[in-house]
C-alpha cells in the first residue's frame, strides 16, 4: 500500500503543470475555450486557473468537479489602482508558484506584464489573442487617441518578450501583434455533438415558453455586451415581431448590458414584450439553438465567436454582420452577412427571405468533417503544449 501512494504521488510530480489565464465570471468564448482545453488535454497534465475576480469564474464547477483542474484566487482591485498594484501581485504569485506553461488568452496586448512575470519565473508562455479589438466604446469616444497609444505601448512590450503566439484568426492575430508573422491559428474546438439538433428539445422547450409550433423564432446566445451590439438585435426583433416577421425573440446569455437591456424591454408595449424571453445564462445551448430559426449577430468586432460554429452545427440559419470572419463558416446555406449600418427594416426584409432548413439533422455531419472538430483541436493543442 506505501508502494502505491508512493507511485501516485511520483505520477502527480511528473505531471506538465500548465496555468491558465483569462477566465471571467462571463460565459464566452474565453470561458468556453478553456472548458474544451479541459475536455481534451491528455491525463498527463494538471491544469490551473487564474481567477483574477472576487466572483466565481464560468464554469468554474466543472472545471474543478469534471476535470480536476485548481483554481486559484488571486482577486484584483481593478480600476487605475489595480492596474498599479497587480503588478506587485504577479511578481509574487509567480514566486511563489512554478509551472511548466503558462497560457494566456486575451484581448487586448495589456497582459504583457503577466507575461513578463512568468517568463522570468521559468516558464513556457502562450499568448493567445482572441478577438479583433477590445475596447470600451464608452470610453473610445472620449479617449480614443490616448487608447491608441497606450495600446501601441502595450504591443512594443509584448513584441520584447519570447512567447508562442496564437489567435483564432488573422484579424485577431493583426489586432494583438501587429502582424500575422510567427503567429499560429489556432481554429476553436468545438463539441458539436452536445449541440446537433433536436427535434424533441425543440418542441418541449416551445412548449416551456409558449411558442406555436409554426412560429418563427429568432435567437440572440451570446455575452451581453456592447461588443455584441444586443441592443441592434433588439431593435431589429421588435420591427420583425410588429412586421409579422416573426413571432417570438430568445435572448441567452449574461454581461454588464443585461440590466440595461431589461429597461429597454420593460418599455415595450405588452403584446410585443409578451413575447421577447430573456433566460440568462443556459447551460443547455443545444435545446435553444433546437427551439430557434434565425440567430442575430449583429457584432461591432469579433474573434471567431463559438455560437456561430454551433449554430451551423445544429442547422440554424445565422443573419450575421461583416464583423464576423469568413473563416466562420461551416457552410454556405446558414451564414448569411449583412452591413450593420442598415436599418432594423433591411435586416428584417432579410430575415424574411432566408430559407430556413426544415431538415436540420445533416449539418452536424458537416461540421464534424470541419477544422473546428474537438478531435483536431485536442491534436493542435497537445502539440503545442508538449513543443513549445
Amino acid at each position: 500500500m506505501i508502494r502505491t501512494k508512493s507511485f501516485v504521488e511520483n505520477i502527480k510530480l511528473a505531471m506538465k503543470k500548465i496555468l491558465i489565464f483569462g477566465a471571467t465570471p462571463s460565459q464566452g468564448g474565453i470561458e468556453t475555450f478553456i472548458l474544451n482545453i479541459c475536455k481534451t488535454v491528455s491525463q498527463d497534465k494538471k491544469i490551473y486557473l487564474f481567477k483574477f475576480s472576487d466572483e466565481k469564474i464560468a464554469y468554474q464547477d466543472s472545471f474543478v468537479q469534471d476535470y480536476d483542474a485548481k483554481v486559484l484566487n488571486e482577486p484584483n482591485p481593478g480600476g487605475l489602482a489595480g492596474h498599479f498594484y497587480r503588478k506587485i501581485q504577479y511578481r509574487k504569485f509567480f514566486k511563489n508558484n512554478q509551472f511548466d506553461v503558462v497560457h494566456i488568452n486575451a484581448n487586448s496586448p495589456s497582459n504583457y506584464d503577466f507575461a513578463k512575470q512568468a517568463i522570468a519565473s521559468g516558464a513556457k508562455v502562450i499568448y493567445h489573442s482572441h478577438n479583433d479589438s477590445a475596447e470600451s466604446f464608452a470610453i473610445n469616444q472620449k479617449f480614443v487617441k490616448l487608447i491608441a497609444f497606450v495600446r501601441y505601448l502595450q504591443r512594443k512590450q509584448l513584441a520584447k518578450l519570447n512567447v508562442k503566439r496564437l489567435a483564432v484568426s488573422l484579424n485577431a492575430a493583426k489586432w494583438m501583434f501587429g502582424t500575422t508573422d510567427q503567429v499560429q491559428i489556432v481554429p476553436n474546438g468545438v463539441d458539436f455533438n452536445s449541440v446537433a439538433f433536436s427535434k424533441d428539445k425543440r418542441d418541449s422547450g416551445r412548449q416551456q415558453l409558449n411558442i406555436d409550433s409554426n412560429d418563427k423564432v429568432l435567437l440572440v446566445a451570446s455575452r451581453l455586451s456592447q461588443q455584441k451590439n444586443v441592443f441592434k438585435s433588439l431593435s431589429v426583433a421588435k420591427y420583425a415581431i410588429e412586421n409579422g416577421i416573426a413571432q417570438h425573440f430568445v435572448i441567452v446569455g449574461d454581461g454588464q448590458e443585461r440590466e440595461r437591456l431589461n429597461y429597454c424591454i420593460n418599455k415595450i408595449e405588452p403584446e410585443i414584450k409578451h413575447r421577447i424571453h430573456v433566460l440568462g445564462p443556459q447551460s443547455d445551448m443545444q435545446r435553444w439553438y433546437s427551439v430557434s430559426d434565425v440567430m442575430l449577430m449583429p457584432s461591432l468586432y469579433e474573434g471567431l465567436p463559438y455560437s456561430v460554429l454551433e449554430a451551423q452545427a445544429n442547422g440554424l440559419t445565422i443573419l450575421a454582420s461583416n464583423a464576423i470572419p469568413k473563416q466562420a463558416i461551416l457552410s454556405q446555406k446558414l451564414l448569411h452577412f449583412i452591413d450593420i449600418e442598415e436599418s432594423d427594416e433591411i435586416w428584417s426584409q432579410n430575415i424574411s427571405t432566408l430559407n430556413i432548413n426544415a431538415n436540420r439533422s445533416n449539418s452536424i455531419f458537416e461540421a464534424n468533417n470541419s477544422i473546428y472538430a474537438l478531435e483536431n483541436f485536442r491534436g493542435i493543442m497537445e502539440d503545442i503544449y508538449e513543443t513549445i
